[in-house]
């Protein structure tokens, strides 16, 4: 005889194996608190003009802030793409609601199965045939990233630096009109991980570089030249911390036609 514990572990193991066949959500993370993620239930019960209604009252109240107030993408990716990197399938959008994705800014929402599937509802009527892509040239976007040397810093398909983001899937993850704000304003969304540090010696030598850990006693960073750097705190007159992202303006360096180039060439940017 199962005891109770045992019939909860039984139920959530189901979960996992159901979960990871479809291959939207990491093994490792909690038991789903979702009677129809265990289910495996694969098209959505709720879609009704009044579900869609709803849905979107959820969506503005919870992802407007990463996909723009009409789903066109902010820093999240421009749902109104008529294909999804983790999946197109109702269950797919609805494993990632519930689950967030894993290496991306997309967090677990935590509703009932009922407001998750109304969510999925409103998704599907901003889907467009076909995906409006950013004017520009992409071919003539690779020649500017190059000859603005902007390898050294960000990181595609195994080459460059690792001052500003990976940019090998940036076309997913970041919609063309956040892309072009980036280029333009780069101070305006500053990425946690790309947030710089100075520290002051108490030589008064000067250390700029991104945060990479910090305790009581030292402070380590990853300095402009790509080290990383252990300094400890007895041996530092000050630690600044200024809202300026290492990244420079692209507004005077490039003209608009330049700029749409460069958008064309990132937004081009999804490997798989």
């Amino acid at each position: 005889m199962f005891s109770a514990s045992n019939v909860w572990l039984h139920a959530c193991i189901i979960s996992v194996v159901l979960i990871g066949t479809d291959g939207f959500v990491d093994a490792a993370q909690r038991p789903l608190a979702s009677t129809d993620a265990q289910r495996g239930v694969e098209s959505n019960p709720y879609s009704s003009s009044e579900d869609v209604t709803a849905g979107k009252e959820h969506f503005a109240s919870r992802c407007v802030g990463c996909h723009g107030p009409n789903g066109e993408g902010n820093r999240g990716p421009d749902l109104t793409r008529a294909v999804y990197r983790h999946g197109n399938s109702d269950r797919a959008i609805f494993m990632n609601i519930l689950s967030g994705i894993p290496g991306t800014g997309m967090p677990s929402i935590r509703l009932s199965d009922k407001e998750m599937w109304q969510l999925v509802a409103y998704l599907r009527t901003l889907n467009r045939v076909e995906e409006s892509l950013p004017v520009g040239d992409p071919a003539e976007g690779v020649d500017l990233f190059h000859r603005h040397d902007c390898g050294r810093c960000h990181f595609i398909d195994g080459t460059g630096g690792r001052l500003g983001p990976d940019l090998s899937s940036i076309g997913w993850s970041r919609s063309a009109a956040h892309l072009r704000k980036s280029l333009i304003d780069p101070n305006d969304d500053i990425e946690d991980d790309f947030r710089q540090v100075v520290v002051t010696t108490n030589a008064g030598n000067n250390i700029q570089g991104l945060l990479r850990n910090e305790d009581t006693y030292s402070i380590l960073l990853l300095d402009t030249s790509g080290r990383l750097r252990s300094v400890l705190k007895s041996d530092l007159q000050k630690i600044e911390r200024p809202e300026v992202s290492l990244m420079p303006s692209f507004s005077e360096r490039l003209d608009e036609r330049e700029l749409d180039d460069m958008v064309s060439y990132l937004a081009s940017l999804r490997r798989r």
